[in-house]
């Protein structure tokens, strides 16, 4: 199977979201389906594996299960584009999902943080560093996850948002942590005085890609979010080429914080709304 770079792939990703998006599976034809609710709209995403000479046959099932229902692909990526396009009639709409397109670096420029585009990051870090010479980076062993869960918990406070999404990301947060073993994924935390003020969470997708799921810091703290992610990068993932901090949901404040990090590339993504 190729090497597929949307974060929305990672088992992680999809087993502690499964809940909230009542996540489902099958194979078929040798392809995995997989279906997601969100925001009570029903859809699958872009199937994966299988034989370009099957797609056909995938697209007819899918049909079929969607027969009198709104029907939408989502995740799909920009080289599946003209192979669908031969599969659907040209009344098939293709939209540009800017929201979920993943922001990919290069692991070396966030763990470094050289050169003059990164000059205000690294007067952060340093900033943090001077005023904070005690702070302690380590990683999330199962002694941690309390605290951990505590501090996400007060996050939420510190920003003030009681939303259903944040309800259901804290819900997968807490099952990344309390499963942390099992899911084989790597976090790390800071503690300034003994208290996590920031943790993140992480897995390795391929042998050249690590994605970033959770990443959490106090606000009123200058430079921790810099601090905790160019530590992560580089003391946990020296292992890889590049870093999909995953997407913005379209929020103005965290398209400005990632794009402020020079991603190498994005991860495009697209939706279909099949109407034959």
């Amino acid at each position: 199977m190729k090497y597929y770079q949307g974060s929305e792939c990672t088992f992680t990703n999809l087993f502690v979201w499964r809940r909230c998006y009542k996540i489902c599976w099958a194979i078929s034809h040798e392809f995995l389906i997989i279906k997601v609710t969100r925001d009570d709209i029903t859809f699958v995403l872009q199937p994966f594996g299988g034989a370009v000479e099957d797609f056909p046959a995938i697209l007819n099932e899918l049909r079929e299960a969607f027969a009198g229902k709104p029907f939408e692909m989502r995740g799909i990526y920009e080289e599946t584009i003209p192979l669908l396009k031969s599969c659907l009639s040209e009344t098939t709409q293709f939209i540009d999902d800017r929201d979920n397109w993943d922001y990919v670096y290069l692991r070396d420029n966030l763990a470094n943080l050289a050169g003059r585009k990164y000059h205000a990051k690294k007067n952060h870090a340093n900033a943090f560093r001077k005023e904070n010479p005690d702070y302690v980076f380590s990683l999330i062993s199962k002694d941690d996850i309390a605290d951990c869960i505590a501090f996400a918990d007060l996050w939420c406070e510190m920003k003030g948002q009681n939303a259903e999404g944040l309800r259901c990301e804290l819900c997968a947060l807490e099952e990344s942590l309390t499963k942390f073993e099992t899911l084989n994924i790597r976090g790390a935390l800071i503690r300034i005085n003994g208290v996590v003020q920031a943790f993140t969470i992480g897995e390795k997708y391929n042998k050249d890609m690590a994605v970033i799921h959770f990443e959490k810091a106090n606000p009123e703290i200058r430079g921790l979010y810099t601090v905790i992610n160019q530590d992560f990068c580089a003391k946990v993932w020296n292992d890889v080429t590049y870093i999909n901090r995953e997407e913005d949901m379209g929020l103005e404040g965290l398209r400005k914080a990632k794009e402020s990090y020079q991603p190498e590339f994005m991860v495009k993504k697209y939706t279909a709304v099949i109407s034959d």
